[in-house]
């Protein structure tokens, strides 16, 4: 039974990203990395490492998906400040991967929770504008 439910959800996650607009994508990736950043910290809990850092590592490939869709050519100084500020929070996964430390996972969801919400509040007539 639960065979059939994950294969479902995948089924539904892989649609939804089909029909999602840019702006729509972005915001299931936001959600998918701060996802895979709490779970880290949870599976560091359980002593878990092998999880541990598969979601890290998850969490990290996220991050240059949103690193890698910057508008630099647009976006000026604000394309360039999101750039260092992903580029330090992989690194800051990465040393919380080598050490197994909570404190930097928290360190980076406290980064990345403003950016997201940054991306929340764009109003719903500029959503359409968003493109990579």
């Amino acid at each position: 039974m639960t065979h059939i439910s994950l294969k479902k959800y995948k089924q539904t996650t892989v649609s939804a990203a089909k029909e999602a607009s840019p702006y729509q994508l972005v915001a299931m990736l936001f959600q998918e990395l701060l996802g895979s950043i709490a779970s880290a910290k949870g599976a560091i809990e359980q002593k878990n490492l092998a999880r541990k850092g598969e979601l890290i590592s998850k969490a990290i490939t996220i991050i240059s998906v949103l690193e890698g869709s910057i508008d630099f050519e647009n976006g000026g100084e604000v394309s360039n400040n999101l750039a260092a500020l992903y580029n330090y929070s992989s690194e800051q996964l990465l040393q919380a991967n080598i050490n197994n430390s909570i404190e930097l996972l928290d360190e980076v969801i406290q980064i990345l929770l403003p950016i997201k919400a940054g991306w929340d509040s764009i109003p719903a007539e500029a959503q359409t504008s968003v493109s990579f």
